[in-house]
């Protein structure tokens, strides 16, 4: 299996080059498995990754142009080429800084109150909501959805990406959220997304229904004649 692996070191490399070797295919073998075999037999690569099931998302990388999730994508017998997660400043090889991106996505889930949760309100909220929350709460902040996102690729300033239509439709389902999370939503360009499903596609946490939620924070937001003009 060959596999071509993206290096590049900004300290000291001018531009960013490929490096190539063949690496011994195993069955079912995976992503990550492949990258460290890739390490450990032919060439330093540097490559990020921590919770080895999926739970993390440091691992996310390009594969074959596509965003995947190193530890969980199964990769087959065939010439592949990885490169670094799409949208990030490379640190050095496959690993991105990601700090602006947890900083943005951080201060979006942060819970809005106004006042205090009294004692009475504990425990009183939606029970259908709550199970929409959990599943949203699986997400890893990978960032991979937005790697993969057309629209946020070609209109960053107008769209702000599904990770952070994620998140906001975590608060918009929370009960105890006080903020305006469908006018937040559409400040930040819902109407822009095409609903084409491509985050669903390539989120590593099929629970995780990126257009659905889309979905239902647009049908408030017409319900509150709030939906932009350029959207009609």
């Amino acid at each position: 299996m060959k596999i071509r692996i993206l290096k590049f070191d900004p300290a000291v490399d001018p531009e960013p080059y490929y490096v190539e070797n063949e690496v011994e295919y195993k069955d079912k073998m995976t992503l990550l498995e492949a990258i460290v075999s890739f390490h450990e037999n032919f060439e330093a690569v540097a490559y990020d990754y921590s919770c080895h099931g999926r739970y993390c998302g440091r691992c996310a990388v390009m594969l074959d142009g596509v965003p995947s999730l190193a530890c969980c994508t199964p990769i087959n017998d065939s010439s592949h080429t990885i490169d670094p997660l799409k949208g990030h400043t490379v640190i050095r090889d496959l690993i991105v800084d990601k700090r602006d991106f947890d900083d943005r996505i951080s201060k979006v889930y942060a819970r809005v109150r106004n006042e205090p949760i009294k004692a009475e309100d504990v425990n009183v909220f939606n029970a259908e909501h709550g199970n929409l929350i959990y599943d949203l709460a699986d997400c890893t902040r990978c960032s991979i959805c937005d790697a993969a996102c057309p629209v946020y690729g070609m209109m960053p300033d107008q769209f702000a990406g599904p990770a952070t239509m994620v998140a906001l439709a975590k608060r918009f389902y929370d009960d105890y959220d006080q903020g305006d999370r469908v006018l937040e939503a559409v400040s930040k360009g819902l109407y822009h997304c095409t609903l084409c499903g491509i985050c669903d596609q390539v989120c590593p946490r099929p629970n995780i229904l990126h257009v659905e939620s889309y979905k239902a924070i647009r049908a408030e937001a017409e319900k509150r004649g709030i939906k932009p003009s350029y959207a009609d």
